[in-house]
């Protein structure tokens, strides 16, 4: 029942975020690419990036990911603060569920490079991470996380994880909430 929720909750906040910007198309528009937003930034409004932090929504339906592909979705973090089917948390109180990816993640992040969409590895545990970016054919991001060596957190990365998204061309975007600096 909660998969549902999710999934129905998911899709209800991109159709109401996909409302308010067609309410206010002199303000605003839905980016689907690099070149979308450019071409918005020219016009003088704001692009949009639609995005799932949590890839619970997905529940275990692979085909999922697809759909909300196609409905403007570009980026999935792949989960939050607790073990998902797709991967475990750095922040589950619980122990590891799948030892980092499950065999549903491994699809989840091949399926997401065949639709050239962005993964998102903040929140992940560091296994997650490590299996993410061996498995990854496309560069990945760290959406919102901070370093290790400025505040110990699970949630921040390691020198080692930072360099190794480096390598892997991906970038991070440091969280400025002041438990992770």
């Amino acid at each position: 029942a909660s998969y549902e929720e999710a999934y129905q909750l998911a899709r209800r906040m991109t159709d109401s975020t996909r409302a308010a910007v067609s309410r206010y198309p002199e303000m605003a528009e839905i980016a689907l690419t690099s070149a979308d937003a450019a071409r918005i930034e020219k016009q003088g409004k704001r692009a949009i990036y639609l995005g799932m932090e949590n890839g619970f929504p997905l529940g275990k339906d692979i085909r999922r990911v697809e759909e909300f592909y196609n409905n403007g979705i570009r980026y999935i973090t792949l989960c939050h603060s607790r073990h998902n089917d797709i991967c475990d948390s750095s922040s589950d109180r619980l122990p590891s569920e799948h030892n980092g990816l499950s065999s549903f993640g491994r699809e989840v992040v091949m399926e997401m490079n065949r639709l050239g969409m962005i993964i998102d590895v903040s929140h992940i545990s560091d296994k997650s991470f490590y299996d993410v970016i061996s498995l990854s054919l496309a560069p990945v991001i760290a959406s919102h996380s901070s370093a290790r060596a400025l505040a110990r957190h699970n949630r921040n990365m390691s020198d080692p994880m930072i360099r190794a998204l480096a390598r892997n061309g991906g970038v991070i975007q440091i969280c400025l909430l002041d438990e992770y600096v």
